[in-house]
């Protein structure tokens, strides 16, 4: 009917909840969040059309709240949910662009307003226009500071200066190297470089060098003739011929043996190569990026990657930090995941709630942005409820006894005592109380949960 995109901004998690449902089966596009922080968060990576604010939220103050949502909405219309008691206080902040106020004393009645405030709403055009989704999911504000750069989510300075560097070398073809842990995003960051320069209307090809042999990785990079090995019943175009006038993106070169690295060298040096069985010199226009898990500078030095192939790829370097360096991306990047999955799989998963966020960033992401990419997947695919909290993590990330990447900082383990709590009483709630039950769920023994709870002064009989 509409697909406006609405923010639900509420502590009231039975109302969101409520709300959510109802307005996502009218075809509004729903997110909701339960804090503050979350709301201005998701606002820096989204446009909204109508926010949907409880100024009541504790002790903030609700003016200088609804002040600062209105400065980082980009034009959104407000709708205040206020008991009616604090209604004259709402009036007055209708210098902000408040468009109506709503009186969430009574969940159903407050709904049926709301409904009939936006469906008049549209038919009386005073809605911001609605921003179309960009293809991962998420606006582009701007090139780096949305915090979305061609799918690389981050606040993070060093990612930010990553995204300039990309963009100062845009209007040139000089050969990257990309390197960072596995999970990092290397090939992200490739297609961002190709999305960039002028050869973005040309083919983007990648090929995985850690894989193959090197008689086979010789054929999909350069091609074969037919009959020049036992099983070539045809000829086939190789990655370069492929990749003419674009990009090729060469992932973990490292791997590449010290024979086929001789004829990239050469490919590079002259433009031209032969295909296997083949004798006619092909001339190629290609950008070649590369990409490695290991610094390539110390594979010369070990003799396994020859020096002058290295400085020929080695025009531009971009080192990518892994996310233990740049933990201040987690909420975002968890965001991000969280709609992006629930969107794709069809799932009503809207949000994730604060302390699941704050166990995320405990974590020590061995595995990188795509570890936490794989984590919150599992979550939302297993998801029985609009928002993610601690429960629907793995056990690995909230068991207390993980290593905390060799206990690096103390403030990680601070990080990670309250979620603890979070957790007892949430899984407590779930089995009524039942110790048994709870130390099943948890996965460890009765007696260490006795400790736990009394450690965090938590009375099974309270729950």
């Amino acid at each position: 009917m509409s697909n406006k995109r609405l923010l639900l901004l509420d502590h009231d998690v039975e109302w969101t909840a409520i709300a959510s449902e109802a307005l996502i089966k009218d075809s509004y596009e729903v997110f909701s969040v339960d804090t503050f922080d979350g709301a201005l968060l998701i606002l820096k990576a989204r446009s909204f059309d109508i926010l949907i604010v409880d100024i009541n939220m504790g002790d903030t103050n609700p003016e200088a709240l609804l002040e600062e949502l209105f400065s980082s909405a980009d034009g959104a219309k407000l709708i205040v949910c206020t008991p009616k008691s604090s209604l004259s206080q709402a009036t007055r902040l209708g210098r902000l662009g408040v468009l109506d106020y709503l009186d969430r004393t009574n969940h159903a009645t407050a709904l049926a307003e709301l409904r009939e405030r936006l469906k008049k709403a549209l038919l009386e055009g005073d809605l911001a226009p609605f921003a179309s989704p960009s293809v991962k999911g998420i606006e582009e504000k701007s090139p780096v500071d949305g915090k979305n750069f061609h799918g690389l989510v981050s606040r993070n300075w060093r990612m930010h200066s990553i995204f300039e560097l990309i963009q100062t070398i845009s209007t040139t073809s000089v050969n990257v190297i990309i390197e960072g842990e596995t999970g990092t995003g290397k090939e992200l960051i490739a297609h961002a470089i190709h999305a960039r320069s002028g050869r973005r209307g040309q083919p983007f090809v990648t090929l995985d060098c850690s894989t193959l042999a090197h008689e086979l990785l010789e054929s999909e990079l350069f091609g074969h003739e037919k009959g020049s090995f036992t099983g070539a019943s045809e000829r086939r175009i190789g990655r370069f011929e492929r990749a003419d006038g674009g990009t090729l993106f060469l992932d973990e070169v490292s791997n590449i043996s010290i024979i086929v690295q001789a004829k990239l060298l050469r490919v590079l040096e002259t433009h031209t190569f032969e295909r296997v069985g083949g004798q006619r010199p092909i001339v190629v226009d290609v950008r070649i990026v590369t990409a490695s898990n290991r610094r390539l500078d110390q594979c010369v030095a070990d003799k396994i990657f020859r020096d002058d192939l290295y400085h020929r790829l080695n025009v531009v370097q971009i080192l990518i930090p892994p996310l233990r360096q740049r933990l201040e991306d987690i909420p975002l990047l968890a965001d991000y995941f969280v709609h992006r999955l629930a969107l794709e799989h069809g799932k009503k998963v809207r949000g994730i709630t604060t302390a699941a966020v704050r166990l995320l960033t405990a974590y020590h992401w061995p595995g990188n942005v795509r570890e936490l990419e794989n984590v919150l997947l599992q979550a939302v695919i297993l998801a029985q409820t609009t928002m993610l909290d601690v429960t629907n993590l793995p056990a690995r990330i909230w068991n207390p006894h993980a290593p905390l990447q060799q206990q690096t900082s103390t403030r990680l383990t601070e990080q990670l005592r309250e979620p603890e709590k979070e957790i007892l009483l949430s899984t407590l709630k779930q089995v009524d109380g039942n110790i048994t039950q709870a130390a099943d769920l948890l996965q460890i023994s009765r007696t260490t949960l006795y400790a736990k709870l009394k450690k965090h002064g938590i009375s099974p009989d309270q729950i």
